[in-house]
């Protein structure tokens, strides 16, 4: 027998990642430790680019 799936309530993970990527680019701009700032803005655009890859499929 199969697993019963569920669509989940939340919105898409595109959107997710999306969203959390604007949470990086947020925390980073507020943020005084330059080295810490550079790691969230690239993890905002690590998110942003698979968000976008999703997006399309």
């Amino acid at each position: 027998m199969k697993p019963l799936v569920l669509a989940s309530p939340g919105p898409p993970r595109a959107q997710r990642l999306a969203n959390e990527a604007r949470n990086c680019l947020a925390i980073a701009v507020g943020h005084a430790d330059v080295t810490f700032s550079a790691e969230l803005i690239d993890e905002a655009l690590r998110l942003s680019r698979r968000a976008r890859e999703l997006a399309k499929a």
